[in-house]
Order: structure tokens, then sequence, then C-alpha cells
């Protein structure tokens, strides 16, 4: 007899007749056979349209299904990401979305998936779409959002062949973060060039104020500063594009990187506690008034308004070497979410995809970390940054410096070598060392 669930048989007390129906039809079967459902037969007649449609396409709630969603969001993000996956569970029965918050462990535990191919039904692309993770993405050129998509995203979700590999929710727009209080109240400039930016320091250090927070409790903190250290000293300003371009770089070239942080920290511009400060802590400062600068993105200001609502706190353009090239900033792929193309359950895994597409949904995620929207038609309130994005729209941009110019892993060799140096545990020859080494190593992986 036909293996029948809880709500067909709810179905057959009420309807004895279909009950008879389904019977007869059932006995004449294989009983190894699956079912395809109730349809036209010689003892029962025909099957009611409704009622056959039913059985032959059994609704979510007949077939639970549990889908995993790893993420490596953080803060409000993350929290937005809950509130979307909440909001997905309770409006589609028999689909259960779980979160997977991997947090630091995201690349290591990506990383080690991958090698066993054996992937999350869905997953955060983290800044690599296409360079990272492309071979394992189910394209979704076919959804009904897809033309939605913004042209200065698209590069970046997009392969080579224009096959679009991942939803982007946002689009990551940021430079660094700055009190504009404290600059203000010293009469200063917003610096364009890294001469301008050290004599603002100076003059914030001498009225008693932080020149820049750093958290270095969180290698992550100190890796994005090496990476847009780098990228203005080497890529924008240096000359050395081609040459990361080419592979050809010579990292003993990276000095200028090592010699402008240890500068920073000979003049005493950070926080006390550089080496030990958590986001959370530089946060607070800024609510304070108490820091001028950060190499830090925009999520940075979401979060100090969360604590001082009336903090004066902005987005300024990256400054470089010489007036000879112009402040910059990064823009590329932020919260992008894919499909897992060998996922067991395609039809529901998009199903979510087209969920979080949903506008108000890519709202949350852009608000969260006050970008842009990735989709084109979703209107965002960036509060006081829609003044900054507008000001700087034709400012020249560039992506990660990792996603960019380095193999993947070395986000992670940036934290390594940059919380050495500043800690003391290692000189700037053998932050140069590690750096080729790492290099060299990661080009070669598979």
């Amino acid at each position: 007899m036909v293996m029948m669930t809880k709500i067909q048989r709810s179905k057959l007390l009420v309807v004895p007749l279909l009950l008879l129906a389904l019977l007869v039809s059932a006995c004449g079967k294989d009983n190894n056979a699956p079912s395809s459902g109730a349809s036209a037969s010689p003892e029962g007649g025909a099957t009611p349209p409704a009622a056959s449609a039913e059985a032959a396409s059994p609704s979510p709630a007949q077939k639970p299904v549990t889908l995993e969603f790893s993420t490596n969001a953080s803060g409000g993000t993350l929290e937005a990401f809950k509130e979307i996956v909440a909001g997905f569970n309770d409006s589609h029965l028999g689909i259960t979305v779980e979160l997977a918050d991997l947090g630091k462990d995201f690349n290591t535990l990506m990383t080690a998936r991958m090698a066993n191919n054996d992937m999350p039904d869905l997953f955060s692309t983290a800044g690599w779409s296409v360079r990272r993770f492309g071979e394992y993405l189910l394209p979704l050129g076919d959804r009904a959002w897809a033309g939605q998509v913004a042209d200065s995203i698209k590069p970046v979700v997009a392969d080579s062949g224009g096959k679009l590999l991942a939803l982007p929710m946002d689009i990551d727009v940021s430079g660094m973060i700055y009190s504009k209080t404290i600059l203000q109240q010293l009469g200063l400039s917003v610096p364009e060039t890294w001469e301008q930016f050290l004599a603002a320091c100076e003059a914030v250090k001498k009225a008693g104020y932080t020149p820049i927070a750093v958290a270095g409790k969180e290698q992550s903190d100190i890796a994005g500063m090496l990476s847009r250290v780098s990228l203005s000293l080497l890529v924008q300003s240096g000359g050395y594009k081609s040459a990361f371009e080419q592979g050809s770089f010579e990292w003993k070239e990276f000095g200028a990187v090592t010699d402008f942080v240890l500068n920073l920290k000979a003049q005493g511009y950070f926080n006390a506690d550089y080496l030990t400060a958590d986001k959370a802590t530089i946060y607070s400062e800024f609510a304070k008034n108490n820091v001028a600068f950060a190499f830090q993105s925009n999520q940075t200001i979401a979060e100090i308004k969360k604590l001082n609502p009336d903090a004066d706190v902005s987005m300024m353009r990256i400054p470089v070497g010489d007036a000879s090239a112009k402040p910059f900033l990064i823009s590329g792929e932020r919260d992008s979410v894919g499909v897992w193309k060998d996922t067991k359950h395609p039809e529901q895994a998009l199903a979510f995809i087209d969920y979080l597409a949903q506008p108000d949904n890519v709202r949350k995620i852009a608000e969260a970390y006050s970008l842009p929207a990735g989709l084109n038609g979703v209107k965002v309130d960036l509060g006081t940054l829609q003044g900054v994005f507008d000001q700087y729209q034709d400012a020249p941009v560039s992506n990660h410096f990792d996603r960019q110019y380095l193999p993947n892993g070395m986000f992670t060799t940036l934290g390594n070598v940059g919380s050495g140096l500043l800690a003391g545990t290692m000189d700037a020859a053998q932050v140069i060392a590690a750096m080729s080494e790492d290099y060299t190593r990661l080009s070669n992986a598979k």
C-alpha cells in the first residue's frame, strides 16, 4: 500500500470517496514503487484536479527540508540575517533554514569543506564569489531579480562569461572612518595625502585626543589597516599595480608599508591599548568623541550610532602618497550569498535566495553596514552618509588589496604579520619574508 502523509490521511477522513479511489488505485501498484499521486483509474474514476496536483507535487509541508546557511557576517549584519531567516522559516512551512555563524573561523572551515566537496546549501561568499567559490556555485542568472543587479557590482559576482554566481545584498564602498567633531573643533580639513594625515594626527594628539584607534585584539582589524595602506602606497601611489597583476612584485618594496605603520606606532598615534582593544571598545571611544581616525569600514559608523546617535562620524577617502594621485575608496563585494551547485535541495535553496532578494530584506542587510544596495530599485536609508556617497561618486575606486592582488588566504597573513609588527615580535625584514613566502605558497596551492 502507498505510504501517505498525515495531511493526506486527514483529508481521507473528510472525503470517504477519495479514500476509496486511492485504495483501489494503490492495490494495483508495487509496494516498493514511489507514489505518483491519485490519477484516473477504471475502478475509481478521475481524481479531482486539485487533489491530483497536490498529490503529484507535494508541498514543502509534506516533505520537510532543512537547509544549512553558513555566513561570516557579524554585528548588525548578522542580526539582520537572523531576522530574515526567522521570517523565511515562519512563512515557508516545510523548509527550515539553519543559520551557521562561523565568524572568524569562516575561511578555515569553508576551505576544509571545499576540499571535501561538502558545502553548505547556501553560504556567504565573503568577497570571493568568482575567484574562490565560483566552481561551487549554482548560476543564478535565471532568477527574477537577476536583472536588478547593480552594474558596479556585477563584474564581481559574475564570472568572465557573465554568469551570475551570487546575490549581492550590498556594495562594499568604504574608505576610512573619522570624527567630524574633532576635526572641526581643531580646524582641520579631511586629509587627502598621508602627509596631511600625519599632520592631522599630530594636532589631534597635542589636543589630548587619540589620533588612530586600532582593535588589535582582532587581527582582522590590523589586516584591514595594512590592506588600506598597501593599496595606497603600493598600488595607487607606488606604481606597482602592473607588477601585482603580473605576479612579479618584489616583496622588498613592502617595506614602504611596514615603515609607515612603524612610524605611526613610534609617534604614539595609536590608542594605548592597540594590542588588546576589541572593536566594541573602539566603537565606545568614538561614541565618546575621543578618537579621530580608524582604518575601518562603514559598519563602524552604524555601531557608533547605536551607542551615541548624536556622534558625528563619517567616511573619508583613503589618502595617497602625494598629490599626483587621487584619494580613493574601496568598492567590491561585501554581503553576497550563493547556492551550492550540488545541494540536494535546489528548489528550496533557490526559494530562500529569492526571499533574500526581496527589497525589504536587501535593505536590512545594506543598512546594517551603511552601504548602497546591490540591487537596483532598493531604497536604502544611508542617513548622513548619503551626502558623502553623493560627494564621492566620481572618486577612484579599488577592490580590496587581498582580493585583487593576493592569493586566497593572505588576508590572514596580513593580520598575522601586522600583529607581530605592532607587538614587536617581528621586525620589518621578517614581515617582508613572511609575506613573500605566503604569496608563493598560496599562489601555487590548488
